[in-house]
């Protein structure tokens, strides 16, 4: 295929050590695997496998038909948080872990990684992140026809102040006339960071299930308060949005609070966390009313979040929003899109607007996205069956 990765510069890459946990979905780890040794990717690959013996069985056999990939395999039960397992095997520097049906693009991880190691005041670097869907069809396949994506999204978390990096992150809502949005998010789940700075993390979350919010919670925090977080303006990480991606434990914040097992949970949580933020430079004190500040300011945004729940909203009538007047951002905005239309009628017209307005639309040539994104939607659909 003609977007293979030349051989040379993928020997020249920094290695970042790729951790995939997995259940019972062999064909979309099988996708990453393919993707990368077309890529020539040099990542090494960790794979944690909680699946039965009838899909486990299926991974290790088809891992060895990938020659070119470096793959560690490794099985553990279903439940809680096992991927501090496979890190004693993690010869790499820095690393990432992912979700089994999600797309990396490899030179973005490796510029990552440098970036990282010439700037040791940034604790965690990522690429830009777009979310795609296939058709109605091929929905909850590995391969098929993308019917949307995203923009291009993420965003840089650069204040010195850890108390200010995670009020930002922790808050990033906007309250319009009653509806809630997020602003251009500053994802920091799916990032390069340290291999030392992850088992700082998976020694806190092995307590906990995967599928439970407080190890989102746990998770996302410790790397907030590590240090700062930069994102390329290129693209990196490439999400599929499916039906059948694992969900929570609980769908709503209410019951996470309710649940039964919750106070054990957070004493575990407040004590593990509350350590790492002492490491920082507070006393134990502080770091325990800093860790409890830090879930107030979690658990606000969840239900903030929720307060837009449709099964109850889309039935209420005096909900629905009062029409608002619209504002000079809107108009400005709708008079691009008026140009954007007109032009696209004349393709000279065309090329000199985009030259000077630069697009962010990955599917289109004038964007700086467009060539790895290319990569990956000609990978999907190309191998996808009708």
């Amino acid at each position: 295929m003609d977007f293979i990765v030349p051989k040379l510069y993928h020997s020249t890459m920094t290695k970042v050590a790729i951790l995939i946990p997995t259940m019972n979905r062999p064909d979309f780890i099988l996708r990453q695997f393919e993707f990368y040794e077309l890529m020539n990717s040099p990542h090494p690959i960790y794979v944690l496998d909680s699946s039965n013996p009838e899909n486990a069985d299926k991974l290790k056999k088809e891992i060895k038909k990938f020659k070119k990939l470096s793959i560690i395999y490794q099985w553990a039960p279903p439940g809680k948080d096992c991927l501090y397992q496979l890190l004693p095997q993690v010869k790499e520097k820095y690393c990432i872990q992912m979700g089994d049906d999600d797309l990396l693009i490899p030179s973005t991880m490796s510029e990552c990684a440098d970036f990282l190691e010439k700037n040791p005041d940034y604790a965690t670097c990522a690429g830009k992140q777009i979310n795609f869907s296939f058709q109605k069809k091929n929905y909850n396949k590995p391969y098929g026809i993308i019917e949307r994506q995203t923009l291009p999204h993420g965003r840089s978390l650069e204040d010195d102040n850890m108390l200010a990096r995670v009020k930002e992150f922790w808050f990033d809502l906007k309250i319009n006339n009653s509806e809630v949005s997020i602003r251009n998010v500053a994802f920091i789940c799916f990032v390069v960071r340290s291999v030392e700075l992850e088992k700082s993390i998976r020694n806190v979350t092995k307590y906990f299930s995967l599928t439970e919010h407080i190890l989102e919670f746990l998770s996302t925090s410790i790397l907030v308060i590590s240090g700062k977080f930069k994102v390329l303006d290129k693209l990196g990480y490439v999400m599929q949005k499916s039906s059948n991606r694992y969900s929570f434990t609980h769908s709503l914040t209410v019951d996470v609070v309710t649940d039964p097992n919750m106070s054990s949970q957070w004493a575990i949580a407040h004590k593990e966390f509350a350590e790492i933020i002492r490491e920082k430079g507070y006393t134990e004190e502080e770091g325990l009313k800093i860790a409890k500040w830090i879930f107030v300011l979690y658990l606000a945004r969840q239900f903030t979040l929720e307060t837009d729940w449709p099964p109850v909203t889309q039935t209420i009538g005096h909900f629905k929003s009062t029409p608002t007047r619209p504002t000079s951002a809107r108009l400005g905005r709708g008079l691009f899109k008026k140009a954007r239309y007109f032009v696209s009628r004349w393709p000279l017209l065309e090329s000199i607007y985009y030259k000077y307005h630069p697009t962010n639309d990955a599917t289109r040539p004038e964007s700086k996205y467009f060539n790895d994104f290319k990569v990956v939607k000609d990978f999907l659909e190309k191998n996808h069956n009708d």
